[in-house]
């Protein structure tokens, strides 16, 4: 119950899956409430579970402690210590005894229940405490019966439900081990692996847990491995010194394999690998003198049952392939086992000591070859992995560190053919080449983030910049504005003519509203005096004759038509076409700054002309004059209310006819005031500048 509630307290948008594994377990709290409140920690049961188990426990405590007294007084009365072997009160057989010297001089009357190994103790019942011992076992008896009688009973609840106890039990489970896979990612730095069909085997800065956990604990860490095998290659052969880590890697990338197949994170930085039916891997000296089976006929037989019963995709994990036998066979077996899992759907990882092994790697399509890197200044393994590598043995310099005798070294070193010499020392140069490039990589990496980081960095603090100063010179604007409308209204107070009156009032309507325009372009499409959100006004069934509040434009008017899902409204003598959306119904609350903003970004049918919120151009060639008009004289509306004093239309040279038809409708339009041709650095004659009234 306390688990299931656990779950759906979460936040379901944060935890779907965990609300949901909450939601399907059955609730049985009413069921469990007695069971939780009468369990003790530890698993026993409380004496509240039945008033019958506590009285025979009060009494079994009242017999005991009788006991206790009695066979202490053994221990204590004079001269015991020639009797008594031990201070102390035991068990045998259930019963309470103590301990009596097998030569002492005069015994203890009573029943001996058992000696002590050597035969100096003889543990020893009094008969003054068989009674109160036989009572005590009877309690016993009593309680255990008891117990049994109060979990009976608690069964019974749970036995019409048992269908629900057997989700609810899959679900803690479930539960429990989400947990502690949880616990684990997080111990051992632990990632979920992208694993799938066709992925490429990849494990980066990868670590074998166990051997972490242990250096762990001893203030250490190990060095975490990276390998990568990406299609076509198929087969990846590791060399490197003894003791350099070959083994520890080939364990560490097959626990990871493993571990991903199981539904558990990975303990790498970055883990993808194929989906696998099989993992195989012979690894360690598995020879049996019992089975008759030396170190190569064991190794032997391992291989042998993998090509056998292998069923692709599969990974093969070989630890040493071919040793244990004369190294000539030993190479040529090991390499027609490599080639044989170049076969579709296989995946293979084999260690090797081994020369040939290392060229057949370089030279075989679908083979790639990785080496341990060794320090050849210290003569030390460092345990990282270089792809593309191949690796020195070093057995002959890890042999002198280990204290084998110069002599017997330098011989060594004298018996190694020239070949051999050679082909060691290219390949420690082709190490020294792959070790600086992975070094550079690595570095060109670590740049790339903190580049990225820093761009991340400077976008946020110019945007915080950006949005302040926008605000600032918002606020500076509206200051303004509010003080311009101020003033208007104390000029206007002071004149007496009406109509002189209403022609300068319609005058500051028309400057302020140029204003709102110019501040609304300057601050990024809020317009004046925005507020908090607010609700949406309620939608209307637009309707001739319906007064209606424009949202976008923040003016009222009254619909002339309706075509579809557009409105034409006039607004005293401007009509212009919006869609139904963008109205609400007159007298309502005017919109908030973000709702005017968004109604900003959605401007009443624009045509492709319109460059910005705000039409100061129009461009229309390419357009036939049927096309061009209509848009023309949507364009001259937005104009006019947005209160822009000049705009340009751009109709090109062409026939003449679209510009002539431009010129002529422009003369009638009652929102021009006057038109001429473009100056050149204007478009010269392919353009006309427009005077709005």
């Amino acid at each position: 119950g306390e688990a299931r509630a656990a779950l759906l307290r979460l936040p379901a948008a944060d935890y779907p899956k965990l609300r949901d594994l909450g939601a399907a377990s059955p609730d049985l709290r009413a069921e469990a409430v007695e069971v939780v409140r009468n369990v003790e920690p530890d698993g026993r049961i409380s004496d509240d579970a039945s008033q019958e188990l506590r009285r025979i426990r009060v009494a079994a405590s009242r017999v005991g402690e009788r006991l206790r007294r009695m066979l202490e007084s053994y221990l204590h009365e004079p001269g015991a210590e020639t009797v008594i072997q031990d201070d102390f009160i035991t068990q045998r057989n259930g019963r309470y005894v103590i301990p009596v010297r097998s030569d002492a001089p005069r015994g203890v009357r009573g029943i001996v229940h058992s000696a002590s190994s050597s035969g100096a103790t003889l543990f020893v019942e009094p008969m003054e405490s068989v009674d109160l011992n036989n009572e005590l076992v009877r309690l016993s008896e009593a309680e255990a019966a008891e117990q049994d009688r109060v979990v009976e009973r608690w069964s019974r609840r749970f036995r019409d439900r048992h269908g629900d106890v057997l989700v609810a039990m899959d679900g803690l489970v479930s539960a429990d081990t989400l947990q502690a896979r949880a616990l684990f990612a997080a111990a051992a730095e632990a990632v979920t692996p992208r694993i799938g069909p066709g992925f490429p085997l990849r494990v980066r800065e990868a670590r074998h847990p166990l051997l972490d956990r242990r250096l762990r604990d001893q203030g250490a860490r190990c060095v975490p491995i990276g390998i990568e095998l990406n299609p076509p290659d198929q087969v990846l052969v590791i060399s490197g010194p003894n003791a350099g880590g070959k083994t520890v890697a080939l364990k560490t990338l097959g626990l990871a394999v493993v571990m991903a197949h199981s539904g558990l994170p990975v303990a790498a930085r970055e883990a993808s690998l194929p989906l696998y039916r099989q993992v195989r891997a012979d690894i360690g000296d598995h020879q049996s003198i019992d089975a008759d089976l030396s170190t190569f006929s064991a190794h032997v037989r391992a291989v042998a049952r993998f090509l056998e019963t292998m069923e692709p995709p599969a990974l093969l994990l070989f630890d040493e392939i071919g040793t244990g036998t004369e190294p000539a066979e030993g190479v040529a077996l090991a390499q027609a086992v490599l080639e044989r899992l170049l076969a579709p759907g296989i995946t293979a990882v084999a260690t090797t000591h081994q020369g040939v092994l290392k060229a057949w790697a370089f030279t075989t399509a679908g083979a790639a070859s990785a080496a341990m890197e060794f320090d050849e200044e210290t003569l030390k393994p460092t345990f990282r992995i270089l792809m593309g590598a191949a690796g020195v043995s070093a057995g002959v310099e890890i042999a002198a560190r280990l204290g084998l005798p110069e002599a017997v070294v330098d011989r060594a070193r004298a018996l190694i053919a020239p070949g051999g010499r050679q082909t060691e020392d290219y390949l420690s140069r082709l190490r020294e080449l792959v070790s600086d490039l992975e070094a550079r990589r690595a570095s060109v990496v670590t740049e790339q983030e903190r580049l990225r980081e820093e761009e991340r960095r400077l976008a946020s603090r110019a945007a915080a910049d950006s949005e302040r100063w926008r605000r600032h010179a918002q606020e500076s604007l509206e200051g303004a504005l509010r003080a311009f409308h101020e003033q208007g209204k104390r000029e206007l107070q002071a004149i007496h003519d009406k109509r002189e009156r209403a022609r300068l009032e319609k005058e500051q309507a028309r400057a302020e509203s140029r204003l709102k325009g110019e501040i609304r372009r300057k601050t990024g499409g809020v317009p004046p005096g925005g507020g908090t959100a607010s609700e949406p006004a309620a939608p209307i069934s637009p309707r001739p004759g319906l007064r209606v509040r424009v949202l976008s434009l923040d003016r009222e008017g009254e619909i002339v038509s309706v075509r579809g899902d557009k409105v034409e409204v006039r607004m005293g003598s401007v009509g212009i076409m919006v869609l139904g959306a963008d109205l609400a119904p007159a007298g309502a609350e005017a919109p908030t700054a973000p709702a005017r903003a968004a109604a900003a970004r959605r401007p009443a049918e624009p045509g492709p002309g319109l460059t910005d919120d705000t039409p100061t151009e129009l461009l229309l060639i390419g357009k036939t004059v049927d096309e061009a008009l209509p848009e023309l004289d949507r364009f001259l509306d937005q104009a006019a209310l947005h209160g822009t004093a000049e705009v340009r239309v751009v109709h090109g040279h062409g026939t003449g006819r679209l510009r002539a038809s431009v010129r002529r409708f422009l003369r009638g339009h009652p929102h021009v005031e006057s038109q001429r041709s473009g100056e050149p650095r204007e478009g010269g004659d392919g353009a006309t500048v427009v005077r709005i009234r």
